[in-house]
Order: C-alpha cells, then structure tokens, then sequence
C-alpha cells in the first residue's frame, strides 16, 4: 500500500509540474510573447535599416549642394519654380502622372 501511495504521489507531482510548465510557456511571458516580440524586434530592424538608407541619400544631397553650384541653382529653382531664361519648363496637371 505504501509502495503505492508514494507511486501515486510521484505521478501527481509529475502532472503538477507539466501542468505549471504548460501554464508558464502558455502566459503573458510565454513562447507566443516571445514570437511576437521577435516579429516586433525584425520590424524596427528593417525601419532602422530604411532610415539608415534615407540619412545617406541625405547625406549625399547635402555634400552635392555643397560641393557643386549647379546642383545650389538646380534646388533654389526647384524651390522657388522659377526658371532661366533659356529653360523650359512643363507643368503637369495635378493628379496626372507619366508613367503608364
């Protein structure tokens, strides 16, 4: 009878234990947490990733309007859309676009 109880109370304590490891890797810190915050973790990846990509391509405007009065005069037309007397310039209907 004894060797049975303690049999019994093994296997209790084995489903006990299962049951908690169950109820842990299924509550608010568990593996469904864990992929989720790996998900959240890849996404600022990537936008750290476009952001770093958009400081460099500023960056490289930034040097060329330094560096080059052409591109200075290019930006201040741009700007202002004001033109040179000897350029042309075509304005498209808004909303159209040329790509088709």
């Amino acid at each position: 009878m004894g060797f049975l109880l303690r049999q019994l109370g093994y296997l209790a304590a084995a489903a006990v234990a299962c049951f908690y490891v169950f109820v842990v890797l299924k509550g608010p810190n568990g593996i469904p947490t864990m992929i989720e915050k790996r998900h959240q973790i890849e996404r600022m990846k990537q936008t750290n990733d476009d952001l770093r990509l958009e400081i460099q391509r500023r960056k490289t405007a930034i040097d060329q309007l330094k560096n080059s009065s052409d591109a200075r005069d290019r930006a201040v037309r741009e700007q202002t859309r004001k033109a040179r007397k000897d350029d042309v310039t075509i304005y498209l209907p808004e909303g159209q676009s040329d790509a088709r």
